[in-house]
């Protein structure tokens, strides 16, 4: 009877004798939570870490419940007659190919570290990214055992080898060519809606000359509908690729309006027509774009009356000392509060060991998101609030099995963000009723969900003297919907289960969006806007941010998708603090 491993080498011997350059590595991989530096050896022991399925998270395949560290290890034969494949001989390099890995990862082939992506102190940003790693081939140990460990850092949610493909290939030229699409001022906007010369660069790293069509197609900002209908404007020219050379190239584009716009830059070439492409949303003039509220006429008395009943709801605030969490400049305290409804909530205070009062801040969570203690902030009380469903905010409206966005979306005096939204509220209520924090000097801030909550609450609550919303979530709602694969698709599985009444859902959603919320914002606003975000796209985000009068200012992240970069946090805590120091 064979083995597992002299059947798998049988397999990868058999897809190579039928001419494929590709070995399939999705079977055979072994686990063990932790962090050890001694598991990225090949002589280290696995015998006794669990087997595991890639391609899902590690939560369904043996770690249930699990953030943190852990790492995967797969052993491989690799044969030999790759080894005299054209392609890897001509690079002497193969190509890993990891698919997308939840959150960070640091990737080991043999000992040696062939790649890393994403950043354990910044997690969130980097589980859609594709993972490929070059492999030297004098690493590569042909006809005996090698040895691929991967050490993966997932801070909440699912996590793990998530999503493949998972392969250990010969790379094309394509592998090592790449297409860079200008990026206007620099990140991604351009200033003006005038005509416009888009530019690339072709970077083509290989010892080929490549001859073949570089093409450019432009659509406008609903790109991420399966059916994009046709280009507004596109463009095929003939062009070489000289070996080890970038080669500029570019295109005329008259945008119709200010606002986003899908470019697609593409080369088809050389003696297989390998495609390399890239795409990216960009931006003209977008605080110009125009996508009007559509603000129900009695979205004042709405607001007034959930108001009113919060009033009449008994805060019974409670606060705990939390060690565990306090630090030598911050005392930390877990509190409790009841909301609309007399739903118990609950958060994290800290609070500066030094006199005070100091300016507050109110953190709100994501969608299911589970708000902690800060660590990066020590001169301002910052409470850090999970609203009813979250965190640890469920005794009374658990999170488990409920689609927030769709719960009670037939009535809103039912929706479930009208008591969210007064979560928020009571917050601040909390806030102000402490010793230790200056009244007159309190913001908010969040991201995605947390997003859409700052707008709200700034524009319900006139205490609010700054907000800093990042990729906020659900604005111009529908549109949003119609242009997201998620969280679209939790509108689109209720409409088609028949749950809930698209016309009616539209409607009780009027009452919720910050579109027609932001123009009551009277603070100042410093957004967050992640240009490729799949989820809360940038056209979003600008049809809340231009109905705000008040003074604001943005950040726009040009690669950046449903996550910013760790340099955005630092500029926002520096406005926040140049905010609160000018209202001192």
């Amino acid at each position: 009877m064979m083995t597992p491993k002299i059947i798998f080498v049988w397999i990868l011997l058999g897809l190579l004798t039928q001419g494929t350059s590709a070995l399939p590595i999705a079977k055979g991989w072994r686990i063990h939570k932790g962090d050890d530096s001694a598991w990225s050896k090949p002589s280290f022991d696995d015998s006794d870490w669990n087997a595991i399925d890639v391609g899902q998270a590690w939560e369904k395949g043996g770690l249930p419940k699990y953030d943190g560290y852990a790492w995967y290890r797969l052993r491989l034969t690799i044969p030999g007659i790759l080894e005299g494949k054209k392609n890897a001989q001509k690079h002497q390099k193969l190509l890993l190919k990891l698919g997308s890995i939840d959150d960070v990862d640091t990737t080991f082939f043999n000992g040696v570290k062939v790649g890393e992506t994403g950043d354990p102190k910044r997690p969130g940003s980097s589980w859609a990214q594709k993972r490929e790693y070059k492999i030297p081939l004098n690493l590569v140990h042909w006809d005996e055992e090698n040895v691929i460990a991967v050490r993966v850092f997932d801070s909440d949610g699912d996590g793990g080898l998530c999503k493949g493909p998972y392969n250990l290939a010969a790379p094309d030229w394509h592998d090592f060519a790449n297409i860079k699409i200008g990026l206007g001022r620099g990140d991604g906007i351009y200033p003006s809606s005038n005509s416009t010369k888009l530019t690339a660069v072709i970077e083509n790293q290989s010892s080929e000359e490549i001859t073949g069509t570089v093409s450019w197609q432009v659509h406008n900002e609903s790109w991420r509908i399966a059916n994009r209908g046709q280009a507004l404007s596109a463009q095929d020219a003939d062009l070489t690729l000289r070996p080890n050379h970038d080669t500029p190239v570019s295109h005329q584009f008259t945008p119709s309006a200010p606002g986003f716009y899908h470019v697609t830059c593409s080369f088809e070439g050389g003696a297989e027509n390998k495609t390399l492409s890239q795409s990216m949303l960009i931006g003209f003039s977008p605080e110009k774009a125009k996508r009007l509220p559509d603000t129900p006429k009695d979205m004042g008395p709405f607001w007034d009356e959930a108001k009113a009943e919060l009033a009449t709801v008994k805060p019974q605030f409670k606060v705990s000392p939390s060690p565990k969490h306090s630090t030598s400049d911050v005392d930390c305290h877990l509190v409790e509060m009841r909301s609309l409804g007399d739903i118990l909530i609950r958060g994290w205070l800290q609070v500066p060991k030094k006199d005070g009062p100091h300016p507050a801040l109110l953190r709100v969570p994501g969608y299911r998101g589970n708000m902690q203690p800060i660590t990066l902030i020590n001169d301002m009380v910052v409470l850090s609030l999970n609203i009813r469903g979250h965190g640890n905010s469920q005794d009374d409206i658990s999170g488990k099995d409920v689609e927030f966005l769709v719960a009670g979306a037939d009535k809103p005096q039912e929706y479930f963000y009208r008591g969210a939204f007064m979560d928020c509220l009571r917050g601040l209520d909390f806030m102000e009723s402490r010793s230790e924090v200056d009244a007159q000097r309190m913001g908010i801030t969040g991201g995605s969900q947390g997003g859409m909550l700052s707008l709200a609450t700034a524009a319900l609550d006139s205490r609010i003297i700054l907000c800093a919303p990042d990729i906020p979530f659900v604005i111009d709602s529908f549109r949003a919907f119609d242009t997201t694969e998620w969280p679209g698709s939790i509108f689109r599985n209720g409409f088609k289960q028949n749950l809930i009444d698209r016309s009616t859902a539209r409607n009780v959603l009027r009452y919720f969006d910050p579109k027609n919320l932001a123009g009551q914002i009277k603070c100042p606003v410093f957004m967050g806007v992640g240009l490729q975000d799949p989820v809360t796209p940038a056209p979003t985000n600008f049809a809340a941010y231009n109905q705000i009068t008040a003074p604001k200012d943005y950040r726009v992240y040009p690669f950046a998708g449903h996550g910013l970069p760790g340099k955005h946090y630092f500029e926002q805590l520096a406005w926040i603090q140049k905010q609160f120091a000018q209202k001192r």
